[in-house]
Order: C-alpha cells, then sequence, then structure tokens
C-alpha cells in the first residue's frame, strides 16, 4: 500500500519546493545495513539468541510525507505528518508502519504577547541496546502537547508560563522503561540584553503516572504514581559574530508515591558551543548530564554523561559532508537487591560521516557510515555494530 502511494507523486506534474511553498509533499526512500542488528555481545551464538545463524539485517525504509506551513496575520501555522514503512529483509517480524505528526500553532496576540501550542507524535523500535526481548517487535510512541506563552513587561524583561503532558507507551511490557504519563506546569522570568544574550529562570512541577501498571508490586517495588520537579536556569551567549553558547542548568527530583527506594535527583542540563568559522564550515560540541528511570532489580534510574563532536563541511553549494563523534558514560543506580548486575556502568562510543549532494531544490541524496561501540563492566552487555545507509529524497 505504502509502495502505491509513494507513487502518487509521480504521476502528477512536478512542482518544486520553494521557499514560499505552503504545502510540500515528501518522499524518501533509504536502504540501511546493521552487522549486529541486536546489540549481541561478542561471543554470543545468535542461533541460540535471535534464532537465525545471522544476527545482521537490511532494512528499507519507505516514507511518505505533508508538510504545511502558512501565516495569517500574525499567526503561523505549522503542521507535518508522515507514514514512515520499515521492511526488514532478516527478521520480517520486525516490519511496521509508523505514523509521526508534529503540529504547532505560533500564536500571537500582540507584539508583547506571543507563543506557542503544539503537539507531536513519533513511534520507533525500541533500541535492541536496552531492550532484550529479541523474539518481539516493541514499537514505542512519544507523543509531546504543550502551551506556552512569553510576555514582554518592558524592552529586557519577559514573563514565561507554559503547561505540558508527555506520554511514552510500548506496544509490549518493557519494565526498566514503563508506559508513563507526565503533566506538568511552569513559570519563570527572562530578561533579554541589547547584545542579543538572554538568561532565563524556570521552575516545573507535574504528577506523573505508570499507567499500565494498575497493581501496586511491593515486591519488586514498582509504583504507579509520581511527583517531579526542577529547577532550571538558562543561558544563550553569541559571545562573537562567529560563537554561540547556549545551556541549561537545571536540578530535577522525581519522588515516588508508595516506594521510595526509586526516587531520585540530581543535576542535569546541556551547554553546547557552536562555532561557523566561515560560511562552508560549522562546528559544535555538547556536554549534557541527564537522568531518567530503568527499573529493575538491579536500578532504578540511570544517569548519563554525554560528550559530542560535531562538523559540517559544504564543499559546494550542492555537496555537503558532515561528523559526529560521540562519548557517553552511563551508570545504573538505585539498586533494590543485592545482585551481581548492581552498580552496572556502559561506555558508548559513535562515529559518524555522512555525505549529502542537492543536485536539484527538490532532490536530496545521502550516505553514511556509523560505527557504535558498547563498553560495560557487565561483559554481557558489550556490544559492536557497523551501520552502512544511503537515501534519496523528493519533495514537490
Amino acid at each position: 500500500m505504502l509502495v502505491a502511494l509513494l507513487a502518487i507523486p509521480a504521476m502528477v506534474p512536478v512542482a518544486r519546493a520553494d521557499a514560499d511553498d505552503t504545502l510540500t509533499i515528501v518522499t524518501g526512500y533509504s536502504v540501511r545495513h546493521e552487522d549486529n542488528l541486536f546489540r549481541l555481545s561478542n561471543g554470543t551464538d545468535p542461533q541460540t539468541t535471535v534464532g537465525k545463524s545471522t544476527k545482521s539485517d537490511t532494512i528499507g525504509t519507505s516514507t511518505l510525507g505533508l508538510r504545511l506551513n502558512k501565516s495569517y496575520s500574525l499567526q503561523r501555522v505549522e503542521f507535518e505528518a508522515s507514514l514512515v514503512n520499515y521492511d526488514y529483509r532478516n527478521f520480517d517480524y520486525l516490519d511496521f508502519t509508523a505514523r509521526n505528526y508534529a503540529a504547532a500553532w505560533r500564536w500571537q496576540l500582540t507584539p508583547a504577547f506571543q507563543g506557542n501550542l503544539s503537539s507531536t507524535r513519533t513511534e520507533t523500535l525500541n533500541s535492541f541496546s536496552d531492550y532484550t526481548e529479541y523474539g518481539i517487535r516493541n514499537i514505542r510512541t512519544d507523543e509531546i502537547h504543550r502551551f506556552d506563552g512569553v510576555l514582554e513587561l518592558d524592552g529586557a524583561w519577559r514573563l514565561l508560563g507554559g503547561v505540558a503532558q508527555t506520554v511514552r507507551t510500548n506496544s509490549e511490557t518493557f519494565l526498566e522503561e514503563a508506559d508513563t504519563r507526565l503533566n506538568s506546569v511552569e513559570a519563570g522570568v527572562r530578561r533579554d540584553f541589547v547584545s542579543g544574550s538572554s538568561v532565563s529562570l524556570i521552575a516545573r512541577r507535574g504528577r506523573g503516572e505508570y499507567f499500565n501498571r494498575p497493581n501496586l508490586s511491593s515486591v519488586y517495588q514498582l509504583d504507579n504514581a509520581f511527583e517531579q520537579r526542577e529547577q532550571e536556569i538558562g543561558i544563550n551567549w553569541p559571545v562573537t559574530a562567529k560563537t554561540t553558547l547556549q545551556g541549561r542548568l537545571a536540578h530535577l527530583e522525581r519522588e515516588h508515591e508508595h516506594f521510595s527506594a526509586r526516587d531520585y535527583s540530581g543535576p542535569v542540563g546541556s551547554f553546547t558551543f557552536a562555532w561557523r568559522p566561515s560560511e562552508k564550515t560549522a562546528l559544535s560540541s555538547t556536554f549534557a548530564r541527564e537522568l531518567a528511570p530503568y527499573q529493575s532489580d538491579s536500578s532504578s534510574y540511570a544517569s548519563t554523561d554525554r560528550v559530542s563532536l560535531n562538523s559540517l563541511w559544504r564543499i559546494t553549494g550542492k555537496t555537503s559532508v558532515r561528523g559526529t563523534y560521540g562519548v557517553s558514560h552511563r551508570d545504573y543506580r538505585g539498586a533494590i537487591t543485592e545482585s551481581s548486575l548492581n552498580d552496572r556502568n556502559d561506555t558508548l562510543r559513535n562515529l559518524k560521516f555522512g555525505l549529502e549532494w542537492q543536485p536539484y531544490r527538490s532532490v536530496v541524496l545521502g550516505a553514511s557510515l556509523e560505527k557504535e561501540e558498547r563498553n560495560s563492566n557487565q561483559s554481557d552487555y558489550d556490544y559492536k555494530n557497523s551501520t552502512g545507509t544511503v537515501s534519496a529524497q523528493f519533495s514537490f
């Protein structure tokens, strides 16, 4: 069915997608090969683990999308929806079609009072770096619904406010990263400077639930509700005409309603330093710290420290090369029982190079190579994976 849909744009006159186009149809196809799809550790027999003599696969991905971008007086409407079909050659039980969308209303009542009403939905296959039920397809759906506003008090000060709902759902049980719904409210203040810099202070408070846990488990201490609080300071600093520093530093707390052993708190945030030495080159580095639930007998949450370096070189007006190198260190904390898996920590390294060629405004061709390696103090969690991808995208 999706292949037939992809053929529709080819049967109508081609209209190139210009910058002023209100409606754009996007189609694409990519082929990706992974030599260790299930992120199996060295020495693991794939025949025993995944039922076949190979642990690699080639995935064909077809995309059909629609984009809308339209202004009405002070208002702007943005909408993007897509069907993404994943076709696995060796492990076809993983085949599925994702239905994704992103919609936003950039509202403005007066030049001094504006904000956003937005909603997004994304479906992906749960990564086998964490999900280890190898014979089951487990689709993760992430939804974010948000309303926020900014009120200008004078030339420098702004009042900030918003409400949001974040929902994560798995098509199959995923104990460590369970289905979650978080409703939150935030308020803050921002100071804008003539130089273009800004500093903000924001406080958030939310009420969450693990909504597919109807019964509490005192044995495994699996809760069904929690409170979450976060206090954040943000910064946007154009250091020079070619360099920018953006970041946020926050303190995050999650307290569970019945089982305090699952609680966690600590600093989180990220800082990105971007440098554009010329119109054809760009470099950036990001440092981030994250806290996220990961609930099992041997952990309640994971603390991740991540560093990444990104580069872009526009060789010509139609050709560009991108490179990324990242290292992250992840500690699993908050064990509720004594086991050999307590105090697990992983180090993940990722190296990726990509080439993009845009021979026409409506055509983008790409190719990339990626190397991923995880080392853990638990030998069963080590793995290596190499990925190669070629892609083509057309817009009308």
